[in-house]
């Protein structure tokens, strides 16, 4: 990939954080003042109490950027499976499965993308002592790898991919065990004519 191509992920990366930071924030400043006097935190184990396995489903938007006269997507929907173990209150380990599908800008066909990355997953408040807001609101940062498959239909396009998943999210703990989440980032890709995928993700989730 050349320093064009590299720029465009940096820029790319960039501005899809900073959306991500944005809707996060708002989502967390609504559920925190919708559930701080209904909800008895006292019931929902809070960073110091849990650890153990947990399970995601969401339901994802976004769009693949095209590189090297491959056009970009349109908008594309899809859905999200994910298994994590946390290990400990600010560190789990999760992996993840994708897939999303869309047409393309030009041309007139679908274009389809999912992987399969594991990695990482940091709760950042949970190294601190204080927690400046109530603990079933948990922020986190994601760093994945793994593999991917971009195609596009009716066509002999169809690529496998190193991705670099990169994500910042929020976990919305409702009950002890059931809850939602939210999160966005960008998929860095590998493949010389894609330069990734970026994805807004909205889902369910349980731990055990």
């Amino acid at each position: 990939m050349n320093s064009i191509g590299t720029k465009r992920i940096i820029r790319r990366t960039a501005s899809l954080f900073g959306l991500s930071s944005a809707l996060i924030l708002c989502f967390s400043m609504t559920a925190t003042t919708a559930t701080a006097e209904e909800t008895n935190q006292e019931d929902i184990r809070g960073y110091e109490e849990y650890t153990g396995p947990y399970a995601q489903f969401g339901i994802s938007i976004g769009a693949t950027e095209g590189d090297d006269g491959l056009p970009d997507t349109d908008a594309q929907g899809g859905f999200n499976l994910t298994g994590g173990y946390r290990m400990l209150p600010w560190l789990a380990a999760e992996a993840n499965f994708i897939f999303m599908r869309g047409e393309l800008e030009r041309g007139n066909r679908d274009a389809n993308y999912f992987s399969f990355t594991f990695g990482p997953k940091l709760y950042p408040l949970g190294l601190v002592d204080e927690q400046p807001i109530p603990e079933q609101f948990q922020p986190y940062m994601l760093l994945a790898i793994g593999g991917g498959q971009y195609e596009i239909e009716d066509t002999s396009f169809d690529e496998g991919s190193f991705i670099a998943r990169f994500i910042w999210g929020l976990d919305w703990w409702i009950t002890d065990q059931v809850g939602a989440f939210v999160e966005g980032g960008f998929h860095v890709a590998s493949e010389s004519d894609v330069v990734g995928t970026g994805v807004f993700t909205f889902g369910g989730q349980v731990r055990f």
